[in-house]
């Protein structure tokens, strides 16, 4: 395991040869996507986490309220993505970036990289009558994501499309 953050001379618990030698993968997500499954998530299991509202713009404007007080199920999907990413200098860590907009495809990259049998993902909580991420935002809900997630946005190259 490596402490995220961690430069390959102050890894902790393996010797930077031995790192080195691993094949290092993540798979991230677009940070736009990610809000809109989170808002269907914590509607359908978490109707008590939401304040009462229903709206999805309206959440996002609460949802990332500076004064809003931590709730987990509300602040893991605000996690940024390149903590788990980059060592203290900014150098991506890992020698494969998959996505979650093309899992599948990118899945087969890893299994094939690791000679492992190529097995189907299963899909066991797919949402239901969702529309395209772009379609739920309004203008500055949109812009409440790009500002906290930009970082993301520009070492994984996102765009708002």
């Amino acid at each position: 395991m490596v402490c995220a953050g961690a430069t390959r001379a102050t890894i902790f618990m393996l010797p930077a040869p031995f790192f080195d030698s691993l094949y290092k993968f993540a798979f991230v997500r677009n940070s736009w996507d990610l809000q809109v499954s989170s808002f269907h998530h914590i509607r359908r299991e978490r109707q008590d986490a939401m304040n009462g509202i229903e709206d999805f713009n309206e959440f996002m404007r609460w949802k990332f309220d500076q004064e809003r007080p931590y709730q987990y199920h509300i602040d893991t999907s605000l996690s940024l993505q390149p903590v788990y990413l980059v060592d203290l200098h900014g150098r991506l860590l890992t020698d494969y970036i998959g996505r979650y907009e093309n899992l599948v495809n990118d899945f087969a990259v890893v299994i094939g990289r690791l000679g492992l049998p190529v097995k189907a993902l299963p899909h066991k909580r797919k949402a239901k009558g969702r529309d395209a991420y772009q379609s739920y935002y309004e203008h500055d809900a949109a812009d409440l994501v790009a500002a906290h997630f930009a970082r993301d946005i520009e070492l994984l190259e996102y765009q708002f499309e």
